[in-house]
């Protein structure tokens, strides 16, 4: 028997048939089980004559016959599912011809069936595109193509068949080589489109509890594996359409549903009610081991979204363009999550804006951690406003991103109003030549930017979620401790009420326990800090007086005399550093703070330790950074940017004040030493050796507390006394140190040349010198009185028992607690402060101008303190609850009685001083004093040198007290013209107001001019340097008073004899 060999083209219509699973020949038993497209094959046979057969040459008439509406829905499988079945025929038998079987053909046999098989491919390839790009061209029965892929990515086991033969078995490189420059955008939209639904919709693919998510995560790296494909999706409509804002960028952007993969709660509650379900219950170990299989399940998913941006950065500078502007687009229609109140369903997720942020936090990489920071001068400190010009330049943003531009351009600026900042963008406008930024610019400011919206703003919100617990499980203790300070008919609601937030704080815990494994996690805080080095290493370049750090050392800019942006400040503010926006040294002072509270270990950890000497982060950049801005206030026009810098020191030099072993003049004990986390030490010690802090770090925060007295905020009054407390307590660590160079550093500052006779042009440092007694003399009296008021109102609230519910005497007590706490510990720091700077350098302390109000307020809290009403500050516990310490701070306050009453023996400021103690005639008394110093002995408060000191100022004090009653005959005598017309006392320096005319005493109007410097008369500005000094008449009195003087002496004579 004879076998009869295949033609070529039987064997091709054999095979093409198989494959399209048609048949053009339904007499063939072998092809029973194909359609059979009889329409066609009377066609072909009409039309050639001979048997009809499928050749590449009829292949499309064949497909589009099978592609019948009616066929397909006879067959059950949609369009879709039909192209992509026959493309994987076709591939099998690709595989057999180019296997073992077809090597043993004739090679041109072999060749000729490949080339048929390519060609059917090729059309099948093209079909299926036009299905994803144009549905409606074919017939609507079963799944659509975008479907169809959708279960084979994401539903079927990546063993599957048709999961390997789109992702890994050619599909999708056939596709791009198909439709490159032919709508490949248009084909891969529907694909990602329909992966983001299903990630956004099903819970098994977007929760990182479940495995779904790494499918999710595999397909996107899978399909963005080919330059074009990733081209192309930042080509697709919804990849940064401009009405995606807000929520929406998250929600309906190509990227969003992958980048809200996330275990925050706000992204997926489960993990905060399933994983950490027993949060509140467990150990910090355990807790810890949560944190550690979270964290790495988050590192999977932004490693995952990197590998997709960077091949989308690197696929094109269109590609790197769309990347950006999708950042930008998306950190500034989000801008409100870094406000302080955000509706948080109008913007994204903390998870969204966190992945968005590690993912550029890795691009930029490769040049903020490169140790001598080499590009850091491509880093254009315009790019700003550049960006902001939008159409003006190439590579400009175009009307769609006007969104982005507004935000740029309405952003709050260093150094610059609203006004300035047009007008300098009006400038960079009309300027020839405007420049396109790099890059690496455009990195850096897109890394900057998804940090303030996300890490930064996610640490704020965390950081009121630590509030709110604090609150609510104080709350429970405090009714829980005290049920009688309710009344009768609130005690019986009590335990039900107790139950709720015993709940509530559970669920706040679990909520704080998920955010804690994302906000705490010292590899994500270690890859931001490494970051925020390039942006203060940045800052710095743009205020170094040479413009060239760090590849040189830095050099401190120049200022003014009086330290005003005038000047030689004036070179050292160059418009480009005024322009650029505050939230880049906002973010960098939050961050550190933020670590140095909750996360020390990840400021010194070495993988963030990037650099030579010089540029360590921790060690080197942060130290100069935060000194730098101190010194140079002016190049900082929000106060609050100031006063943040002072939360760094203060938690970088921190002490608990439980401590403290170094009350001037008190022998009291004090707790063991405290074990403090070894940045602490390690950065005191990097001050210790650093010059720069030791020659400009103390007047730069003395000079602080000065200028914080006005901030322009509405909570002023109250802001300055927390920055105070942290300059003092600052100060406090810094005199601490072990060789003293802070402390002489301060008595050199403080030892300048005081003159109270000084009317010409007044120094910079005296200025400050004058209105830094001033302000410590004016929160001492108020911090004290306010402390002992709210003592005294405690103490009779704890006696007193509620008699209705509208007798809120819980709420009353809470209120007063609060603030006493407050208080209590503002006024410790601030009176030891004072007594400390006394003892350090008296002579400002007893200039004119203060030392009167200065000596009624000792002598008003001496009385409070050792007179017969202490007995009310008497309440319970009240070292525990306030860290009120009443002998503390009688034995400070005398001390500051014996510095400036018994030094340099009988000086003029001593006499001055001692007279203002004796002439406040409504607290001082001798026996005043007896009391302290019975108190003092009994408690060994003070050494017995200074007990006697102590009773020796106050034998002083009696003997002044004869002497002030010629005081009061010479204000009675004088001539109205020889009294000041505001205390009404003796002239002795006479000094004429030029804006008023008026003349008054220099000590009495230096005194006002430090809280006030306005004319009084007439409320116009003055200054010291404007007074006019008048010797005729400084003589005049003179000459009077001591006429006057041997006039009292002469009579007090006289009656002495008369006596005798």
């Amino acid at each position: 028997m004879t076998t009869t060999q295949k033609t070529f083209e039987q064997w091709q219509d054999d095979a093409l048939s198989s494959v399209l699973g048609v048949t053009l020949d339904n007499t063939n038993p072998r092809r029973q089980q194909r359609m059979h497209l009889a329409d066609v094959a009377q066609e072909l046979a009409a039309e050639g004559g001979a048997a009809a057969l499928i050749t590449p040459s009829t292949l499309e008439r064949v497909l589009v016959a099978r592609l019948d509406e009616a066929r397909v829905a006879a067959s059950g499988a949609s369009v879709f599912e039909y192209l992509l079945a026959s493309w994987q025929s076709v591939q099998a038998v690709v595989a057999n011809l180019e296997g073992a079987k077809g090597r043993a053909l004739d090679a041109e046999v072999r060749q000729a069936r490949v080339a048929t098989m390519h060609a059917a491919r090729t059309l099948l390839i093209s079909y299926m595109g036009l299905a994803l790009q144009i549905p409606d061209m074919f017939p609507q029965a079963g799944r659509s193509g975008r479907k169809v892929l959708g279960d084979i990515l994401l539903l079927a086991a990546e063993d599957d068949a048709a999961y390997q033969a789109v992702t890994a078995g050619g599909w999708a490189q056939q596709m791009v080589e198909r439709f490159a420059g032919d709508g490949l955008e248009d084909v891969v939209a529907p694909v990602f489109s329909e992966l983001g639904m299903r990630t956004v919709m099903q819970p098994a693919l977007h929760s990182l509890l479940r495995p779904g998510f790494r499918r999710v995560l595999g397909v996107l790296e899978a399909l963005t594996a080919h330059p074009a494909v990733a081209r192309a999706l930042t080509l697709t409509p919804a990849f940064d359409a401009p009405e995606n804002a807000g929520r929406l960028v998250q929600l309906r952007s190509t990227l969003g549903p992958f980048l809200a993969l996330s275990g925050f709660p706000s992204s997926d509650r489960a993990v905060a009610a399933e994983y950490y379900a027993d949060a509140p219950s467990r150990s910090r170990a355990d807790c810890e081991a949560l944190h550690s299989g979270l964290r790495s399940t988050t590192h999977v998913v932004q490693a995952a979204l990197f590998t997709v941006f960077d091949r989308l950065v690197r696929s094109g500078a269109d590609a790197r363009a769309a990347a950006l502007q999708y950042t930008l687009r998306a950190a500034a229609t989000n801008a409100h999550r870094a406000a302080m109140q955000v509706d948080a369903s109008r913007v994204v997720t903390d998870g969204f804006a966190d992945n968005l942020a590690a993912v550029w936090t890795r691009l930029a990489e490769p040049f903020t951690q490169d140790a001598l920071l080499a590009k850091i001068a491509r880093v254009d400190p315009d790019w700003v406003t550049l960006r902001a010009l939008r159409t003006a330049h190439e590579g400009g943003l175009d009307d769609a991103q006007h969104a982005t531009s507004a935000y740029w351009r309405d952003l709050t600026r260093v150094n610059a109003d609203r006004q300035a900042a047009d007008a300098y963008l009006q400038g960079r406008l009309d300027a020839p030549g405007t420049g396109t930024p790099s890059f690496i610019a455009d990195c850096f400011f897109a890394t900057a930017s998804a940090l303030h919206v996300g890490p930064m703003a996610t640490i704020g919100r965390y950081k009121n979620t630590l509030k709110s617990i604090g609150r609510m499980r104080s709350e429970i203790r405090r009714f829980e401790a005290s049920p009688a300070l309710l009344a009768p008919a609130q005690r019986a609601s009590l335990p039900a009420l107790l139950g709720r937030w015993r709940a509530q704080l559970a669920d706040m815990e679990r909520e704080k326990a998920a955010l804690d494994a994302h906000v705490l996690d010292p590899r994500r805080l270690g890859s931001i800090l490494v970051f925020y080095r390039f942006v203060m290493c940045f800052l710095l370049r743009q205020v170094d007086a040479r413009r060239a750090f760090p590849q040189q050392p830095f050099a401190m800019p120049d200022e003014s005399p009086d330290g005003s942006s005038a000047g030689a400040a004036e070179a050292a503010m160059p418009d480009a550093w005024r322009m650029l926006p505050e939230f880049l040294i906002d973010d960098v002072i939050d961050f550190v703070v933020f670590a140095a509270v909750h996360v020390p270990e990840a400021l010194t950890d070495p993988t963030a330790q990037v650099g030579h000497a010089g540029l360590r982060t921790f060690d080197d950049v942060l130290p100069l950074f935060i000194i730098t801005f101190l010194a140079r206030p002016a190049l900082l026009s929000n106060p609050h940017l100031k006063s943040h810098l002072v939360d760094v020191l203060h938690m970088l030099t921190y002490r608990d004040p439980r401590e403290n072993d170094d009350h001037v003049d008190t022998l009291g004990g004090s707790l063991a030493r405290l074990q403090y986390h070894p940045s602490v030490e390690r950065f005191q010690a990097n001050l210790d050796a650093n010059q720069t802090a030791r020659q400009y770090l103390v007047p730069a925060l003395l000079r602080l507390y000065v200028d914080i007295e006005r901030t322009g905020a509405s909570s002023q009054f109250y802001d300055k006394f927390n920055v105070r407390y942290y300059i003092a307590r600052t100060l406090r660590s810094l005199w601490a140190r072990s060789g003293g160079s802070y402390v002489a550093t301060t008595q050199r500052f403080f030892s300048q040349q005081h003159s109270t006779a000084s009317t010409g042009s007044v120094s910079r440092d005296l200025h400050v010198i004058e209105q830094f007694v001033a302000r410590l003399m004016t929160d001492t009296t108020y911090l004290l009185d306010e402390s002992l008021s709210k003592l005294a109102l405690i103490h009779e609230l704890e006696h007193r028992a509620p008699q209705s519910a509208e007798d809120n005497v819980a709420d009353r007590l809470q209120e007063a607690e609060r603030m006493a706490t407050t208080y209590v510990s503002l006024a410790h720091e601030t009176v030891h402060m004072l007594a400390f700077l006394s003892r350090l350098s008296p002579r400002p302390f007893q200039a004119g101008e203060v030392v009167g109000r200065l000596a009624a307020m000792l002598n008003y809290n001496l009385k409070q303190l050792a007179g017969p009403k202490c007995a009310s500050l008497k309440v319970r516990d009240m070292k525990e609850r306030f860290a009120f310490n009443p002998r503390v701070l009688l034995s400070e306050l005398t001390s500051v009685y014996i510095h400036l009453g018994l030094a340099d023996g009988a000086s003029p400021e001593v006499a001055r001083f001692v007279s203002a103690v004796v002439e406040d005639d409504r607290s001082y008394s001798p026996q005043l004093f007896a009391d302290a110093h019975a108190i003092l002995e009994r408690w060994s408060l003070k050494s017995p040198e200074s007990l006697g000191r102590l009773l020796a100022f106050a034998a002083r004090c009696k003997e002044a007290k004869v002497d002030s009653r010629l005081v009061e005959f010479l204000e009675d005598q004088a001539p109205e013209q020889y009294l000041d017309p505001l205390l009404a006392s003796l002239i002795t320096e006479p000094v004429r107001l030029p804006t008023s005319g008026s003349v008054m005493d220099l000590a009495v109007i230096k005194g006002q001019l430090l809280s006030d410097p306005r004319d009084p008369f007439n409320r116009a500005k003055l200054t010291v340097d404007m007074l006019e000094p008048m010797p005729e008449l400084k003589k005049e009195i003179s000459e009077w008073r001591s006429r006057m003087e041997a006039e009292y002496y002469a009579a007090q004579n006289g009656q002495a004899e008369q006596v005798v």
